[in-house]
């Protein structure tokens, strides 16, 4: 497929309402926080109160600012300084992935593990994108952001249709379904509903594209490219993390160390040092 066979954004949504699959919309409390933002002084502590009404959200950002990833070396309490030391960016990108998954619903075992992988491969993909900040030029929160919807099309079809992945379903997550598999069977794949996900919560474009051809390399423009190969890296680390055969990583592996500034020779260092950061983040 080359960019000019690739559908348009409005031919993709026409065949996915055509399907009756529902693409949450974005929810009021973040378009609240974006006109916020948009203001010339930010309105931290506005931010901050909005925030302070859901407690969920406020406990996800004081975990996040108190974690190992930003290294404080007092506990931080207030929600106005947690905003300041993460950035409100960041606290928007953390918003957007604790409320894709309220969102989304779906009380099954197989939710938890879905968000469970989603949330693993978030951490390494931002990781990474902190590693490599030289080489890719991506922001970590974007990684991380990138990581936690990259997938989200999953879940939206596994309600939608009953019987997409009725395996990994039947199983509680414990294997992960091969979705080319699983997508030939309807008239959309998880990859077009993620990106439409992408495009409905205003996302970055290049993150958009980056969900959109996260298994195909080969019609995204540079920005993407990168953030793809940063996506492919943490898929391929995460299988490394619970030893699961990675078939694709071999024909994949020479570009994505490439894009992200990697040498070939230097790539089980590279692996092992992400691999214990995580662990580090986990403990």
């Amino acid at each position: 497929m080359t960019r000019n066979d690739i559908p348009d954004e409005q031919s993709l949504l026409a065949n996915v309402l055509s399907s009756q699959i529902s693409i949450p919309p974005q929810p009021a409390i973040l378009l609240e926080i974006d006109k916020l933002i948009n203001k010339p002084n930010n309105q931290i502590n506005a931010i901050g109160n909005l925030i302070n009404k859901d407690v969920g959200l406020t406990a996800a950002i004081f975990k996040l600012v108190n974690s190992a990833f930003y290294k404080s070396s007092t506990p931080i309490t207030g929600i106005q300084k947690a905003i300041t030391i993460l950035g409100i960016n960041q606290v928007s990108n953390l918003m957007k992935g604790l409320l894709l998954r309220k969102s989304i619903g779906g009380n099954e075992v197989a939710y938890e593990k879905f968000w469970e992988r989603s949330n693993e491969i978030a951490l390494l993909s931002a990781i990474v994108a902190r590693k490599q900040i030289s080489a890719c030029n991506i922001a970590v929160e974007q990684a991380y952001m990138a990581g936690l919807f990259h997938e989200c099309g999953v879940p939206i079809l596994m309600q939608r249709f009953p019987e997409y992945c009725r395996t990994f379903r039947l199983n509680h997550g414990s294997h992960w379904p091969d979705f080319h598999e699983e997508d030939k069977r309807f008239n959309t794949d998880h990859t077009v509903v993620g990106y439409l996900v992408t495009k409905h919560w205003n996302l970055p474009e290049f993150i958009s594209q980056a969900v959109r051809f996260h298994h195909d390399r080969l019609n995204v423009e540079h920005a993407a490219l990168t953030m793809v190969s940063i996506l492919q890296m943490a898929r391929h680390l995460h299988k490394n993390l619970h030893r699961i055969n990675d078939p694709e990583w071999p024909g994949i592996s020479g570009n994505v160390l490439d894009e992200i500034g990697v040498h070939k020779e230097g790539a089980a260092e590279f692996i092992e040092d992400v691999l214990e950061k995580f662990n580090q983040e986990q403990s």
